[in-house]
């Protein structure tokens, strides 16, 4: 955060320096069709037959590099990995890795983890890649299998494996090894097939002596995926677990020298204790409580080339990288208007029924909104002067 980042957001829609954070879905193919996903749920049915073709879309490996070059000159920092699927699908992925570490950039991946071994989890070391997230959905093999229908517990003990491997590095790492290592986060989508793993999860997560374990509450398609929401019985005994899951990590912190950090707990079971949350709507006490700042500080490019300015506007498109430079798409009139809307974030405006997966919500940003830590740590860090400068 910087005085420059300031003065953008006072503008009111002018953005003075480049986005910080911008996630790239470099495609949307996936090998997993794990329950709760918007995509590729077998519960989607004819909805996902649908989108068959958009799962075809894979961002080529020169437009990928032009436009990490363009996000260097505007000052971007971090490049998350992510999206509609898995970043290892893509058959340049590795280079893509080591090209965005060579321009400086952190990089953050969000990944399956199915199809990395040994060999290119050492790349990834070598690499120097700062954070990846591992999307589980499980803490046990029997779980793992339930929740991907077309995987077995056999994947899950392959996904073991392989981070067991990369525990190794963090153990030598302590002794006598003085190579940046990766933080691995266990990152878990929470629903009613999975929430009684919670302990599981935790356990795991010591185990493999991951940095950082976080959840985060299903996102549904209604009529389609609602059917894995939680319900009261379930969030009160997510919340307990926690609890005292909490205490275990803070006494285990304690004595050893690799942290297991749970992030994001108290925003965790704020959304699934809010008042709307068994109806999958989870930002009713965080949305409202702040503007929205994402517009100045992060981008969003899918595999098709358009660009959207926050991760639940994907029908938001405010350019498209085949057809403008990131630079012009990050100053152009759509990214303004967002910028705008956003900041003052009146829920009765049309426009904010294209934020979501719920194409019947009329303001889609209090189903779920995954860029809410950005907010939380602008707001807190600018709210007297941001909140004085709001017009509602």
């Amino acid at each position: 955060m910087n005085d420059v980042l300031l003065k953008g957001i006072l503008s009111g829609s002018q953005a003075f320096i480049g986005p910080e954070i911008v996630q790239f879905d470099i495609t949307n193919n996936c090998n997993n069709d794990c329950l709760c996903c918007w995509n590729n749920s077998p519960l989607l049915g004819e909805f996902s037959e649908q989108k068959n073709e958009e799962k075809e879309c894979e961002l080529p490996i020169d437009l990928i590099k032009r436009t990490i070059n363009d996000l260097k000159e505007m000052g971007t920092k971090t490049l998350f990995f992510a999206g509609g699927g898995e970043p290892f699908m893509h058959p340049q992925i590795m280079e893509v890795l080591r090209y965005a570490k060579e321009c400086n950039m952190k990089v953050f991946i969000n990944t399956n983890f199915t199809l990395i071994d040994k060999k290119m989890a050492k790349d990834i070391i070598d690499f120097k890649i700062n954070h990846i997230h591992v999307s589980l959905l499980a803490g046990t093999a029997e779980t793992y299998a339930l929740v991907h229908p077309n995987k077995t517990m056999k994947t899950f003990y392959k996904i073991k494996e392989v981070l067991r491997f990369i525990a190794d590095f963090k153990e030598k790492k302590n002794q006598h090894l003085y190579t940046p290592l990766p933080h691995i986060n266990l990152y878990y989508v929470i629903f009613n097939k999975n929430y009684h793993d919670i302990d599981k999860m935790i356990d795991l997560a010591i185990e493999l002596k991951a940095d950082s374990v976080e959840f985060t509450p299903i996102d549904i398609i209604p009529g389609k995926t609602d059917v894995l929401l939680l319900n009261r019985e379930h969030a009160d005994e997510i919340s307990s677990k926690l609890v005292k899951q909490s205490k275990r990590l803070d006494a285990y912190n304690k004595n050893e020298p690799v942290k297991t950090i749970l992030e994001q707990a108290d925003n965790f079971l704020k959304r699934i204790n809010s008042k709307d949350a068994l109806i999958g709507k989870y930002e009713s006490c965080t949305i409202t409580a702040q503007p929205c700042y994402v517009g100045w500080v992060f981008l969003r490019i899918l595999s098709n080339g358009n660009v959207t300015p926050c991760l639940k506007a994907h029908r938001i498109c405010v350019g498209n990288i085949y057809k403008q430079s990131v630079k012009d798409i990050w100053h152009s009139e759509k990214q303004q208007m967002f910028r705008q809307k956003s900041f003052t974030l009146d829920g009765k405006d049309p426009y904010f029924r294209m934020i979501g997966n719920n194409p019947d919500a009329k303001f889609g940003c209090l189903d779920s909104c995954d860029n809410i830590q950005i907010n939380i740590d602008i707001h807190n860090k600018y709210k007297e002067i941001l909140m004085g400068n709001r017009k509602c």
